[in-house]
């Protein structure tokens, strides 16, 4: 995060430990879209389907007033933003959200199911795609736009399966986040040990780091900062 955000969020953290409750809202207004990023990640992280854009602003809205209790515990020399601090806080949040939507899909089905939503049958339910884009994807439509982009994918493409690519993409998002553990957060994603998770990262930038020594063309990449 950018200093001048970051200082106004430590302004904003400062007033919610002080009891002060309009902060709440002012968190929400101005870092509502990060935070939405940290409850997607967790919604994906539990297996939840597509999310509404009214039921997501619902949960950044609650994950609000959740750093609103807890917000003269945090720390900002720390290290972690407050959403990445209180990730388990984050969680109970969705999980609470999960369950509600679960128990509804479980009573139609009891009901009968005949509304036209068509509720998930027998004892399985029906899991949804995340609409939240994959890193992959992401950096496929940078690619479109952006040369230096494009070096990237190729050179990714070159030195690691889909799935080290996906991992060291995640781990990068999780740090941009300020997650001091991200092979911790990033793990449950791909049914992965946090040491696995480190060891594929150390991989992928390890030979990243060599294609861009030995191959010219790929220099610019050793310049990036998903390889510091």
């Amino acid at each position: 995060m950018e200093e001048v955000a970051f200082r106004r969020l430590v302004e904003v953290m400062a007033r919610m430990a002080a009891g002060d409750r309009a902060a709440v809202f002012t968190l929400y207004a101005e870092f509502g879209d990060r935070i939405g990023g940290a409850v997607r990640r967790e919604l994906r992280r539990v297996g939840a389907g597509a999310t509404e854009a009214d039921d997501l602003d619902g949960l950044v809205m609650d994950v609000c007033i959740e750093l609103f209790a807890c917000a003269g515990a945090w720390d900002p020399d720390g290290g972690a933003l407050p959403w990445v601090w209180a990730e388990r806080r984050v969680g109970q949040v969705v999980r609470r959200h999960v369950g509600q939507h679960h128990d509804g899909l479980d009573d139609e089905r009891h009901d009968g199911g005949t509304g036209g939503r068509g509720g998930p049958g027998g004892e399985e339910v029906q899991r949804l795609e995340s609409t939240e884009p994959e890193p992959l994807d992401v950096l496929a439509g940078l690619a479109g736009r952006d040369p230096r982009v494009a070096l990237l994918q190729e050179g990714l493409e070159r030195v690691g399966s889909r799935r080290d690519r996906a991992v060291l993409l995640e781990v990068a998002v999780q740090r941009s986040l300020g997650d001091t553990a991200p092979a911790t957060t990033v793990g449950p994603l791909f049914e992965m040990r946090p040491d696995a998770v480190r060891q594929a990262t150390k991989r992928m930038g390890d030979r990243l780091r060599d294609l861009a020594a030995r191959d010219h063309r790929f220099a610019p990449l050793a310049e990036l900062r998903l390889l510091a």
